[in-house]
């Protein structure tokens, strides 16, 4: 899943490292396809971040009242609330991620400030006051949120914990990917960003990953505790030098906390960035080569080795996500007719969502005048596609 953030940009000694040459082994055969719409289930103009689960669909807000709060809201398949709560422990607190795990729980992630303590004051009894001066109590100053704080809901949105995680120094967080190994945290400061890698509650080791000529966008927590980052960069990282102005990133980092393959993604003079993915490898990104932008469309091994890829001239973002048998979506805005879809016109901020099976054979395609800047997508076996937008649109793929 991707979010709304405007955060800030993130060496680190590899023990091993490879590198396979980005050369797709195959090429995904296009397929006539009649273009499908969306259908919009309802509208949520504060929605900051989305994630599908089998049940529902969840998205959180920051609000901003007495202290800064956050709101969880869950909503069925029809479009229907189910529950809405609120974080509000009376410290500030702000949610910039959203994963959910096999147990259905949901799991927020950001940013909170340290519990505030009362004051004590000596009272001065019979103070003069000749002027009959009204005294302003004084305004209490917000904490700063230097906090990680990591939120774990039941499926029907009761708080079951809420954990501070102890770092070295304040960060923000770009990411989350939690499973029954644990959970995997993308963070950022000023000088780049690390991988935090949480169990049972606590923080076990922070990595720091590259400067802040490296930028990675999407996380994966593998069932045996390593983390597979996907992203961009302008550095050597892992050993493997810049081979293009800037590369597309494929980096898996082992349980240990070390750097175990590296896969850079480059083009002479061209710049890369893989800005989403799913769990399978997926991945969707953008190539600028001159003039020219592309949205690369690729699905990887689990030893970053590509098996299909394809490019489709575009603005250049885009989003990935599963679909059923297999099947992957990548969202994008094309910026020419689409090869094998009929029915699909070309509209100034109109994306368009693909589908594709396993081997990369076009099987779908839908769009919708609403489906303007998506930012988030998620699957499920019952609602299928389901994209948010930045206009707060939750669309679902008819047809699927």
């Amino acid at each position: 899943m991707i979010a709304r953030k405007n955060l800030l940009n993130k060496s680190l000694l590899a023990a091993i490292a490879f590198a396979v040459a980005i050369t797709p082994t195959a090429q995904a055969v296009p397929k006539t396809v009649a273009t499908k719409s969306f259908v919009q289930l309802t509208k949520d103009a504060t929605a900051e971040g989305m994630v599908v689960t089998n049940k529902a669909i969840i998205t959180y807000a920051n609000i901003v009242g007495q202290s800064s709060d956050i709101q969880l809201r869950a909503i069925d398949f029809a479009g229907t609330q189910i529950w809405s709560k609120t974080v509000d422990s009376g410290r500030d607190e702000v949610a910039t991620s959203i994963s959910f795990d096999t147990q259905g729980s949901i799991w927020l992630i950001g940013n909170s400030a340290s519990a505030s303590f009362p004051e004590t004051a000596t009272t001065i009894a019979g103070a003069l006051n000749p002027d009959s001066v009204t005294v302003e109590s004084p305004i209490e100053l917000r904490g700063d949120m230097k906090n990680i704080s990591l939120w774990q809901f039941s499926p029907l949105g009761d708080l079951l914990s809420q954990i501070d995680l102890k770092t070295t120094q304040p960060a923000l967080v770009d990411e989350i990917s939690v499973n029954t190994s644990g959970a995997s945290v993308l963070l950022s400061r000023e000088n780049g960003q690390s991988l935090a890698l949480v169990k049972a509650g606590k923080l076990e080791k922070e990595i720091k990953i590259g400067t802040i000529k490296s930028k990675f966008s999407a996380i994966f927590r593998g069932a045996d505790g390593s983390t597979s980052l996907f992203g961009s960069s302008s550095e050597t990282l892992g050993g493997k030098k810049l081979a293009g102005k800037v590369d597309g990133i494929l980096l898996k980092v082992s349980k240990a906390g070390s750097i175990s393959s590296v896969v850079r993604s480059s083009a002479a003079g061209a710049i890369r960035d893989w800005q989403s993915a799913t769990a399978t490898n997926f991945l969707t990104g953008v190539v600028k080569s001159g003039t020219k932008i592309e949205t690369a469309i690729t699905k990887f091994n689990p030893s970053f080795a590509p098996t299909w890829t394809t490019r489709f001239p575009s603005t250049g973002n885009s989003l990935a996500a599963p679909g059923a048998n297999g099947s992957v979506f990548a969202i994008f805005e094309p910026t020419t007719a689409l090869k094998g879809v009929t029915g699909f016109k070309v509209r100034k901020g109109q994306s368009a969502a693909l589908q594709f099976d396993s081997k990369g054979i076009l099987i779908g395609a839908f769009t919708e005048l609403l489906l303007s800047t998506p930012f988030a997508a998620g699957y499920s076996a019952e609602a299928g596609l389901v994209v948010l937008t930045s206009s707060g649109d939750i669309l679902r793929a008819a047809g699927r």
